[in-house]
């Protein structure tokens, strides 16, 4: 069996009090196959950075993946 990479997405998720429920969360969908954990930590870092008091929190990859039976 064969498997094919089709797409990836990151949800970062910020805090700060000035959101409802204290949380916000940022999608990207355009992420390379070959995304390391230091790029997904230093993107998380720069968006946290972009509004006073927010904190970078978490971030959850997603990866869709084709499986081919041959």
């Amino acid at each position: 069996m064969q498997t094919s990479w089709l797409a990836s997405t990151i949800a970062f998720e910020l805090q700060n009090t000035d959101y409802p429920d204290e949380s916000l969360q940022r999608r990207m969908t355009a992420v390379k196959e070959d995304v390391q954990a230091a790029e997904i930590q230093a993107v998380g870092e720069a968006l946290a950075s972009l509004h006073k008091g927010d904190t970078f929190v978490t971030a959850t990859l997603n990866t869709k993946t084709a499986y081919i039976a041959k």
